[in-house]
């Protein structure tokens, strides 16, 4: 199964006050080698869904996304092999038409979050007005951002950030 990923993404001011109410699930992500290239094979465990993932560079906003499920079993196997490995939980916020994804990163990246919106086509992505809850955009150096992801910190991240003179908020899971 193949298809285009149209998103946006941008850090968080903080959380939407009812982030709780929303279903959310928790995600496990192992690159397969070492290289940070956009186009890295990926093993990722959705919930109780498994999957290999290969993502092709189309341009900063689009990517192919080629998907091929995996069992429990396969997925075990899988994943003690892979290079560098993290984990959050996702939330599934509605915003209008839209369903935004939040990500709020667990274990050595506590403390960051963002959050990413997929559009149908590019006059609705460039249209979009984000909440003001919403950071700064990061769409354009996503990928770049998040270089050896797995193998850094929050603080490093943080300070990544902050070379490139963008305003970066830990953000926290809320108590239930």
């Amino acid at each position: 199964m193949d298809n285009i990923e149209r998103e946006r993404v941008f850090l968080l001011k903080e959380l939407p006050k009812d982030l709780l109410e929303f279903k959310h699930i928790d995600i496990k992500i192992g690159d397969v080698t070492s290289s940070n290239d956009i186009n890295v094979l990926k093993i990722r465990q959705k919930g109780d869904k498994y999957e290999i993932i290969k993502k092709e560079y189309i341009s900063e906003q689009e990517k192919k996304e080629y998907v091929v499920p995996l069992n429990e079993e396969e997925f075990g196997l899988l994943f003690p092999v892979t290079k560098r490995r993290h984990s959050k939980k996702r939330f599934f916020y509605r915003l209008d038409k839209y369903v935004c994804e939040i990500d709020i990163y667990l274990e050595e990246m506590e403390g960051y979050a963002r959050a990413e919106v997929e559009f149908d086509n590019i006059d609705e992505l460039k249209a979009f007005n984000p909440p003001s809850w919403f950071g700064e955009e990061i769409t354009a150096i996503n990928h770049e951002i998040h270089e050896n992801l797995g193998e850094i910190t929050c603080d490093t991240m943080e300070k990544r950030y902050k070379e490139r003179g963008i305003s970066f908020r830990k953000i926290y899971l809320p108590k239930a």
